[in-house]
Parts: structure tokens; sequence; C-alpha cells
């Protein structure tokens, strides 16, 4: 079962029903696992922060080249982490040995306040680096 809280009376009045099926469950000997979870980001929110990067990565170089979308998108996030304070990221080395590999943040697991605060990192990040920003329009 999974269950959208939106405001304290609703939240309330399922956490009690809840709690009934948790305690017949429990009562016949069944073990339950209850997880609480902030709202993911929402697709409008995907859709937007990928526009963004997109038209970063039409403008932008980084070490004197021209990078691909999914290319700059590593780089942001990797930024936005470090700038926020996030742990998540690592560099390790390859399973042959012979390489590195970039494990990180992403974004397909913000929250819908992460996936906000992400958009407005992009848009300053933007602004601070000459980036011209058009609002993306969905259709």
């Amino acid at each position: 079962m999974k269950y959208k809280l939106y405001e304290e009376k609703q939240a309330h009045a399922t956490m009690l029903a809840v709690w009934n099926i948790v305690k017949e469950t429990l009562y016949a000997g069944k073990k339950v696992v209850l997880e609480i979870t902030e709202e993911k980001r929402s697709n409008p929110q995907n859709k937007k922060f990928h526009a963004i990067i997109g038209q970063i990565a039409s403008q932008a170089q980084h070490a004197g080249s021209k990078w691909e979308v999914e290319d700059w998108k590593r780089f942001l996030l990797d930024q936005f982490a470090q700038d926020r304070g996030i742990m998540g990221g690592e560099v390790v080395q390859s399973l042959d040995g012979a390489r590195v590999v970039q494990l990180g943040l992403q974004s397909r697991k913000f929250s819908k306040a992460e996936g906000a605060d992400f958009i407005e990192w992009l848009l300053m990040w933007s602004a601070t680096n000459g980036i011209d920003i058009k609002e993306p329009t969905f259709e």
C-alpha cells in the first residue's frame, strides 16, 4: 500500500487506518515494513532541469571543450552536490584497475524539494557563468 499525504487532517486519518492494518498484521505473526519518504521530484521538474542543462550544454565549454548534455549533467550534479554539501559521489578504481569510475548523485532520486533546489541552483550557476537561459516551454 502506498499513501500520498498532503495535509494534516488527511494524514492523521490515514495513519489511524494504517495503524489498524499494521496491528492486525503483527498480531497475525507477520512482519511489516513501513517506509516514509518525501514526495519524489515531478515530471515537470525533471523536464525543466533537463531543458536548462541542454541550454547550458549548447552554450558552455569546460576544460576548453564542448561536452554532450549527459556530460554536462554529470558536471553540474557534481558541483551542485559540492555546493550543497551533499555526500554521494565517489571516484573509484574500475573493476580491472585500468580506469577510474565516477559514482555519484542521481537526479532520479531527488525529492520534490531537491528538484526545486537543483533548478534554482542551475539558474544561478547559468547567470554566474554567462549562460543565457530561456524559460523552457513544454508541449
